[in-house]
């Protein structure tokens, strides 16, 4: 049996014969970008996630919107923004383009969250926000953090991977100053394209925002720019595409969660290291496992034709796009030892329970043969 990571073809067959549609009414009426769908798409996640009163801004990635972000909180040269070593480049990335510098913090043994007490022992008189991600299938706990923290210091809520998640009842993306999601096809909301939202209860900072997506303008007077700004703007049948797939949302996170659970039971005798999340809201998204030699679990694995992924390779300071941020001989551990270590293995909504079932039967057998 083959188990691929990910099957696009399996997601796209949900809406086979709207998509022709989709396109046909789009070119009818002449809308394309920022237009009536992305108007409809964007109080649908605001209601989804709470409450019809979040401001919400569509944007052509969740990368871009993270930059926005800062941007639209007034971060940039001269400010640091701390964010964690083991975390896809989009975060760092977003904080250079922005003009501020990046402060790699360690992340934690058990969650893989940015440690709490790394980013206050990390704060100087020019920290103006920390980036916060909802790492693989866990939840980074953003009260706790906003706790620690002084008041002038922003929290960006990096959500790009969990909307539809919550946090003791309050949904991820909503429990910072701002948040990002991602609509990337792989993500639990799939668009057809790359796709991202701005979330945020500060209609000043909302404003900001849509007007920075597109070069500046605030959508009722053409070719006046009130501040620089990007081309960023969702089009009309990725967010038309993106509120159909609304509708199976839920369903698609309940598969998630069972798959996940299935894992979590069966791997706790299979000899490899566990992200421990007990929020039973989750959205899990990626589901990886630890082990001293991941490159042989992941060739055990694909000789029994299950496709796996490694994680980030390396942490972001020992990048080389990073590396000029960070003082030498800074100490990651557990950054380091996650990007030695992380194997991803399938999980999507539209795995069988016999592909679930082979990919639990691979890993412990894996465990078995290394004890």
């Amino acid at each position: 049996m083959n188990v691929s990571f990910f099957n696009y073809a399996r997601t796209a067959a949900l809406l086979p014969n709207a998509l022709p549609d989709l396109l046909l009414i789009h070119c009818e009426k002449g809308e394309f970008i920022l237009k009536s769908s992305v108007d409809f798409f964007e109080r649908q996640v605001a209601s989804f996630a709470g409450s019809e009163d979040l401001k919400t801004v569509a944007v052509g990635s969740a990368s871009a919107g993270m930059q926005i972000a800062l941007e639209a909180l007034g971060i940039g040269p001269g400010d640091e923004v701390i964010t964690p070593a083991y975390s896809y480049s989009s975060t760092a990335n977003a904080i250079v383009a922005a003009g501020a510098t990046p402060i790699f913090v360690d992340i934690q043994a058990n969650d893989w969250s940015i440690d709490v007490d790394a980013v206050v022992a990390a704060q100087s008189i020019r920290t103006k926000a920390v980036i916060a991600m909802h790492l693989y299938s866990g939840v980074c706990d953003i009260p706790l953090l906003r706790s620690r923290l002084p008041d002038h210091i922003h929290i960006l809520e990096d959500s790009a991977t969990s909307f539809g998640g919550k946090l003791r009842g309050h949904p991820l993306g909503t429990l910072g100053d701002i948040g990002v999601y991602s609509f990337y096809p792989a993500k639990p909301l799939g668009g057809l394209g790359d796709g991202g939202m701005i979330v945020t209860d500060r209609e000043e900072v909302a404003s900001l925002c849509r007007m920075r997506r597109n070069h500046g303008q605030d959508g009722k007077t053409r070719f006046v720019h009130h501040v620089s700004g990007h081309n960023s703007r969702m089009d009309e049948v990725n967010a038309a595409y993106l509120a159909i797939q609304m509708g199976f949302l839920v369903e698609r996170i309940e598969r998630r969660r069972a798959i996940a659970k299935r894992y979590d039971a069966a791997f706790t005798v299979a000899g490899v290291g566990l992200q421990h999340c007990n929020e039973p809201e989750r959205v899990p998204y990626r589901y990886v496992v630890r082990h001293p030699d991941a490159s042989c679990l992941r060739q055990f694995l694909f000789d029994l034709k299950i496709e796996t992924q490694t994680g980030f390779q390396a942490p972001l300071p020992h990048q080389p796009a990073f590396a000029h941020f960070v003082e030498k001989g800074a100490s990651l551990p557990v950054a380091l030892q996650m990007s030695q270590q992380a194997v991803c293995l399938p999980l999507y909504p539209e795995l069988t329970d016999a592909e679930v079932n082979h990919v639990i039967n691979g890993v412990l057998e894996f465990g078995n043969a290394c004890r």
